[in-house]
């Protein structure tokens, strides 16, 4: 009996001890989101870029380069919900950008909130994270340090700064592009706080918006690049062709949002990291030995993605222009938090197809639907075979909602005129998965639409029937960039990790966008956000868990 007390007390210090010895936790966690930036891009880009942005975060930090999305649709809104969430839409509720209600018979935004007003401008629909039904990372590190950790989220885009904020955050801000100024909502604070203030009193933004934006290197560091004048990217407003230089103020438009420009040039993520600096000098961010956490959205590439594409000259100089950014925000973080005091962890929200003319002229798979003329055939089949009536409400996210009151007053089984619409759908060019919601709930094929199609289901916020298109297929063949879809050049996503409780090193194992906060919650000794299924990246947690050498 003795031995055996003896022997548990023995593996209970031990394990305390352990616990105790173990890296540790950083002042500041960081996480970058790079709006449409594809996991292809790091590799593309890598020679022209400098040593001390991505390529320090290559060399000193830790590669997950088979990261994915796990779920539809890959848009900013769901993108910066899971990742912060560590769940998908099926848990946490933003299953677009904006999504029918049923109820108020409307599309509603994600981040809208009626209960709450601006701060810091007089114009437009209070935001928060209400609309979110899972705690945030940052919402479990305000619990169990009883307020104590900082949480602050900064973007261009209002949904790229509340949802990853969450719902106890200290501060979201974002750009009003009709002000040139960041502003932020009631749901957080009454006033903006004084760093905010000044800093909008320093007009960085009309700074931005007098610059020519002219190609960074010469014409070696663009030979991944289709030439700059070629017919696969829309023109900018305020000129006749798509081509450099451009002259920021003269593209401005007369009228609001007076700051268009700055948002659709790589000046936009300028501005953030002015604003991510003027954050670390005027807070307490990481200055004592409960963790803080910063969220940054760069959100300036993907305008700049839809406007040109992937393949464009602006792209490629965009990305070389962001590394100089992640450098300046690296070299603050060292002088204000420490070397070895922070965490960072880098990813997206979501990839970018191709330009669709682009493939079209090149030979590679693709085609367009037209949303017009799909739902028309879909409205008249269903009168076809039910009779006169508005069998339709609306299509959303590539979902259609039927109505439902003239269902139920005609006394048809909705299952039955769920099925017919789906097997109308199955028949149209370019059509390549059907489900009822009813099947979503129901099927455990692990088929990989179907399963990425389940997670992205929010039951109270879904349609009667979803469908996704085929590899390369969009609703219009033309120029620019999109993306949404379930397929690879949308969902996968770049995910690297430095500093603080990181090693070097690469994995080539598949995970899901979805771990990246249970693993940075165990770097910060939290608890999982209430509706987590992601898994921790062992790899990043365990020194030499991969064998795989870092790129030099």
């Amino acid at each position: 009996m003795i031995r055996k007390i003896l022997l548990s007390a023995l593996l209970l210090s031990s394990a305390s001890s352990s616990y105790a010895q173990g890296t540790a936790k950083p002042k500041l966690l960081v996480g970058i989101m790079v709006d449409q930036m594809r996991a292809d891009y790091l590799p593309r880009f890598y020679d022209q870029m400098g040593n001390d942005g991505f390529k320090r975060l290559l060399r000193e930090g830790f590669q997950c380069r088979n990261t994915h999305y796990n779920y539809v649709p890959t848009v900013t809104g769901p993108g910066h919900s899971s990742v912060y969430t560590g769940t998908t839409p099926r848990y946490h509720g933003v299953v677009g950008n904006s999504w029918y209600d049923r109820r108020l018979r409307r599309d509603v935004y994600c981040t809208d909130d009626s209960t709450v007003q601006l701060v810091g401008t007089a114009k437009g629909m209070g935001v928060s994270a209400r609309n979110q039904v899972s705690t945030t990372l940052g919402d479990e590190m305000k619990m169990v340090t009883n307020g104590r950790s900082k949480v602050l989220a900064l973007s261009l885009k209002d949904r790229a700064s509340a949802l990853p904020a969450g719902h106890m955050a200290d501060g979201a801000f974002w750009f009003d592009s009709n002000t040139g100024d960041f502003i932020s909502s009631t749901y957080y604070m009454p006033t903006l706080p004084k760093w905010v203030a000044d800093f909008n009193a320093q007009k960085k933004a009309d700074y931005y918006r007098q610059q020519t934006w002219t190609p960074l290197r010469g014409p070696e560091a663009y030979r991944n690049s289709v030439a700059d004048s070629n017919a696969f990217e829309r023109i900018f407003k305020g000129k006749t062709a798509a081509t450099f230089p451009y002259e920021l103020s003269k593209l401005a438009p007369l009228n609001p949002p007076a700051y268009e420009a700055v948002n659709i040039s790589p000046f936009g993520n300028n501005l953030l990291t002015d604003l991510a600096l003027a954050a670390l000098a005027g807070t307490d961010l990481g200055r004592d030995e409960v963790p803080d956490l910063l969220a940054l959205s760069y959100s300036s590439p993907d305008p700049v993605g839809h406007t040109f594409g992937p393949l464009s000259k602006e792209e490629n100089d965009v990305y070389l222009r962001l590394d100089l950014e992640i450098a300046r925000l690296l070299q603050a973080l060292d002088k204000t938090v420490g070397k070895g005091n922070y965490t960072v962890f880098l990813t997206a929200d979501h990839g970018a197809s191709e330009v669709p003319k682009y493939l079209a002229q090149h030979q590679a798979p693709s085609g367009a639907q037209n949303h017009a003329t799909l739902n028309k055939g879909a409205a008249d089949f269903l009168v076809q075979q039910l009779g006169p009536g508005a069998w339709l409400e609306t299509e959303r996210n590539n979902m259609y909602y039927l109505n439902r009151s003239l269902i139920a007053s005609r006394k048809l089984e909705l299952a039955r005129v769920q099925n017919l619409l789906a097997d109308f759908l199955r028949g149209q060019p370019g059509i390549a998965q059907v489900n009822t919601t009813a099947q979503l709930l129901t099927s455990s094929t692990g088929a990989f639409l179907e399963t990425k199609l389940q997670n992205g289901l929010y039951y109270q916020r879904f349609g009667d029937v979803r469908f996704e298109l085929e590899p390369g297929w969009t609703w219009e063949l033309g120029v620019g960039a999109t993306h949404g879809s379930a397929y690879l050049y949308d969902s996968h996503v770049p995910l690297l990790w430095f500093g603080a409780g990181i090693s070097p090193g690469i994995s080539y194992e598949y995970h899901a966008i979805t771990d990246i906060a249970p693993t940075a919650a165990m770097l910060v000794e939290s608890k999982l956000p209430s509706a987590c299924t992601g898994q921790p990246i062992v790899e990043v947690l365990s020194p030499g868990a991969s064998s795989k050498k870092r790129r030099k």
